[in-house]
């Protein structure tokens, strides 16, 4: 038997000082308020899981990568010399801009008769470094809007290093083959580390060459030009824009969710009118007015304050399955476990699909799952395919995250066209006991109320029901007062009880009532354990 002990979840504080932009679930690139976390979506794969987007505070130097200024015919307001070519029968011509899903392009028509040279300055060299050694990136979205390549030998992105003069140092440049399709998921990058000893300046140049005859239409977005590492796209418009950092509270819980708030949180200063809502911010409950004009006046206070559930957000983070959290299309949630977290465990769901990443704060992405929740249904039948129910199952279950203290687990839940719900979402470190043994069994207990009438009808008051899970679990004998204590510090604490990983019915959120060791033999010996589970609808 697995455990996951749950990490205790509050509100962790996020801020970034400036705005971001990031990839929403339809590919578009979007901007993000300041701060709020960035979630991000990889344009080239939708159908992975989305992750929390950290990162280190960036300068997007190049002064105008939305072109703006440039008309039909024109490079308009876009540097000096921006295009030329070797020999000169190469030409270019600016069709107009554009946007494609939330990027900023500019088209071109480049064309020739002969084998030669085109080189676009994406901005121009007037960089001066703070010292030889520093690490430099450069990147730009391309992709091909018409025409052929068959006499196109390369395309290149350059890092080009020159003298305060524009002299000539060194360069660096990274090939690329861009493709008609999605400008968002062709975005090539170009680094290089350590400046060279001579080198005052640095510019970005787009390298087209050709073996002869052609005739291609690019789309060319965003491009740009900072420190250390290529990062998520900044957009200028005619001068520099420094994007401040992200900074992560050092708490423990929820950092982001997509889930709104409808309900104020509690301010003792404010009058509230009669079934007025508000939530406590100390336990995410809910709480609605009694009275009219209530000012001051506690919420334990019964009189004033009638205790509801928690509020939407919160209601898959509390400690009863009866509770859902819903929202339309997706639910979206990340934390920071500050704790080296294995398990996650979600229930009482009603979605099609799940999907979990975990970014580190240095490392970026380091785990991604997607997992469908559509049961099997056809039965090895043509008929059964066709037109059984479709079933859905109703948890979701990871031990596979990795050993990381200070990650961020992002946790996407999926019903297209739906409302996806969540009653259950615990994350947290994992112990193994031991091995459960066969005579498992599991019982439900209902707290509904049935009346029975003179007549010999009935009234049933329909309420909520817990399962009861009886498990015994085959340890070391030499572990045995070892899990003991281990377990006894945990009693009445809700733990994720696992009596197997592969069936979603010997799964149990609750606490342990009873236990029992049975030391018998060696090398093994058993604990008995009698688990209640937490109330469920």
């Amino acid at each position: 038997m697995i455990i996951v002990d749950p990490v205790v979840l509050g509100d962790v504080p996020f801020t970034r000082a400036s705005p971001k932009w990031v990839y929403d679930r339809t590919g578009t690139l979007v901007e993000v308020p300041a701060n709020t976390l960035g979630v991000t979506y990889d344009p080239a794969d939708l159908s992975k899981a989305p992750w929390a987007l950290l990162e280190p505070a960036a300068t997007n130097h190049i002064r105008n990568n939305t072109m703006q200024g440039a008309v039909a015919g024109s490079p308009g307001t876009l540097p000096a010399n921006w295009g030329r070519s070797h020999p000169a029968t190469m030409t270019y011509s600016v069709l107009g801009l554009g946007n494609e899903n939330g990027i900023d392009f500019i088209e071109l028509r480049i064309f020739g008769t002969d084998a030669g040279q085109f080189v676009l300055e994406l901005d121009s060299q007037s960089l001066t470094f703070a010292g030889v050694g520093d690490t430099w990136a450069a990147s730009t979205f391309c992709s091909l809007a018409a025409g052929g390549t068959e006499n196109i030998r390369r395309l290149r992105l350059r890092l080009r290093e020159g003298t305060a003069s524009g002299s000539f140092v060194a360069d660096t440049l990274t090939d690329f083959a861009p493709a008609i399709g999605s400008l968002a998921s062709q975005r090539v990058s170009c680094v290089k580390s350590g400046i060279t000893d001579g080198a005052e300046r640095v510019g970005v140049q787009l390298i087209l060459d050709a073996l002869g005859k052609f005739d291609v239409t690019l789309r060319i977005g965003l491009p740009q030009l900072e420190r250390d590492r290529v990062t998520s796209p900044i957009k200028t418009f005619g001068s520099t824009v420094a994007r401040a950092g992200d900074v992560v509270g050092t708490s423990a819980g929820l950092v982001y969710s997509n889930v709104p708030m409808a309900e104020p949180p509690y301010n003792v200063a404010t009058t509230y009118a009669k079934d007025a809502a508000v939530y406590d911010p100390a336990t995410k409950v809910v709480y609605w007015s009694m009275v009219a004009g209530n000012v001051g006046k506690a919420l334990s206070d019964p009189a004033f304050w009638n205790k509801r559930t928690a509020i939407n957000r919160w209601a898959m983070f509390d400690d009863r399955n009866s509770t859902q959290t819903s929202n339309p299309e997706e639910i979206v949630a990340v934390f920071s476990a500050k704790a080296i977290t294995q398990g996650l465990f979600a229930g009482a769901m009603d979605a099609s699909e799940v999907r979990v990443s975990m970014t580190h704060p240095t490392r970026g992405l380091v785990f991604s799952e997607t997992k469908s929740l559509v049961l099997p249904r056809s039965g090895s039948s043509f008929f059964g395919w066709c037109f059984n129910r479709l079933r859905l199952r109703t948890w979701f279950l990871t031990l596979k995250l990795p050993v990381f203290a200070n990650a961020l687990v992002t946790v996407t839940i999926k019903k297209p066209g739906g409302v996806p719900k969540c009653g259950m979402c615990l994350l947290g470190p994992t112990i193994d006991i031991g091995l459960s043994l066969m005579d498992l069994s599991t019982e439900l207990k209902d707290y509904s109320t049935t009346t029975f009438f003179t007549d010999g009808s009935s009234s049933t008051f329909e309420r909520g029901f817990s399962k009861k899970m009886s498990v015994d679990v085959s340890v070391e004998s030499d572990r045995v007062e070892t899990i003991e204590d281990d377990l006894i510090k945990r009693r009445q604490k809700t733990l994720v009880f696992l009596g197997s990983t592969m069936r979603g019915d010997t799964m149990l959120v609750g606490r342990f009532s009873s236990l029992r060791k049975v030391i018998n033999s060696f090398p093994r010996s058993k604990i008995s354990l009698q688990i209640d589970g937490v109330l469920s609808q």
